[in-house]
């Protein structure tokens, strides 16, 4: 990429560069044409009406306003370069679902091709940038019995919410199923505001006549997915470390984001910013980006601060790159195990006690 970085001034580079988050996803997942239902989405009692958030917050200001001018254009593909992203994330998460942790009795869609069942069936996943909702309808799609979205930018959750009624979001059940999938979202917070308050609430829901610990753990999450953040927020450890404690015992987490290498400033900001277009400048800060290595530090490592589900130990169980195929200007990605320079993705199971 030498050849390419002297193309452009450094300078101009650096005094141009600002963070914000390239959320994720696609409308469209691996072979699953199933539809199902949003409830009305309610939030509890949590999240701010604004961008605006306390100076403790792990929520960079910037970031939320420039992801919130971008609301409008989530589910354009031509306006989304990431759009393309979508099924090879998905297929990533089934294969590392059904190897680690694989269900009993997936379901059969009645409303789907024959024999096509439901991968994500009963499961309860929390999205962390959720964005417009481009993963999250998609899990839900997949069979999951509760998905979670929640962002810190109030104006994108619209968004999500919004498109979830809209009629090409196929989010509707027959009324036998109504009742087996939900989709909510929550803006305007911080996925460690919601772990306080989720944990709180729950807490408060126990009943006497049931064990503490087997009653929490069930409001927990068997996936959650934080996809294209952690290079976007002031605190990426503080990050992970809220979700573990949001994760069940063989749960899994998931997370992508862009290497920390001369390559990936050679294609993720100045080719992609900078000469194609197809990412809006000052969408990345290269030195906010983390190895495969840093990221498994800060998961499996062992820390003081982490209480209620987040004390049990982290391993890593897959990793693969996310590599853009050419003609690049189609955005086709593939994932490449060989090859985790630029984009890559890592998933990361609880034990199970």
């Amino acid at each position: 990429p030498s050849c390419i970085l002297h193309c452009i001034s450094r300078s101009n580079l650096v005094r141009n560069l600002a963070s914000v988050s390239s959320n994720h996803h696609n409308n469209e997942e691996a072979n699953i044409s199933s539809s199902n239902t949003t409830k009305s989405p309610t939030s509890p009692s949590i999240g701010n009406n604004s961008s605006t958030f306390n100076n403790n917050s792990n929520a960079n200001p910037n970031e939320v306003n420039k992801f919130s001018s971008f609301a409008s254009h989530w589910w354009d593909s031509r306006a989304n370069p990431l759009v393309g992203m979508n099924p090879i994330r998905i297929k990533f998460l089934r294969d590392v679902v059904d190897s680690f942790q694989p269900s009993s009795a997936a379901a059969v869609d009645t409303t789907a091709a024959p024999n096509i069942q439901l991968p994500l069936h009963n499961k309860r996943i929390l999205d962390i940038g959720c964005g417009g909702g481009l993963l999250t309808e998609s899990l839900s799609r997949l069979g999951a019995s509760l998905v979670v979205g929640v962002d810190a930018s109030t104006h994108v959750v619209e968004v999500a919410k919004r498109h979830s009624f809209h009629e090409n979001s196929r989010l509707v059940l027959p009324s036998s199923l109504q009742d087996d999938r939900d989709i909510r979202y929550i803006g305007g917070i911080t996925v460690e505001e919601l772990a306080n308050s989720w944990l709180n609430e729950h807490e408060k829901e126990q009943t006497p006549s049931s064990s503490s610990s087997q009653q929490q753990q069930h409001e927990l999450f068997d996936i959650i997915t934080a996809l294209e953040i952690i290079e976007h927020v002031p605190n990426p450890s503080s990050l992970l470390h809220a979700a573990k404690s949001l994760l069940k015992p063989n749960g899994i987490l998931l997370v992508s984001t862009i290497n920390r290498t001369v390559k990936s400033y050679g294609l993720a900001i100045v080719a992609a910013e900078y000469i194609s277009g197809k990412v809006p400048i000052g969408t990345h800060t290269w030195d906010m980006f983390w190895s495969p290595a840093e990221v498994e530090q800060m998961i499996c490592s062992s820390s003081p601060h982490q209480s209620n589900g987040g004390d049990g130990r982290m391993t890593q169980i897959a990793l693969s790159g996310m590599v853009l195929q050419p003609p690049f200007i189609n955005m086709e990605w593939k994932l490449d195990g060989s090859d985790t320079d630029v984009n890559w993705i890592g998933a990361y199971q609880k034990e199970q006690v």
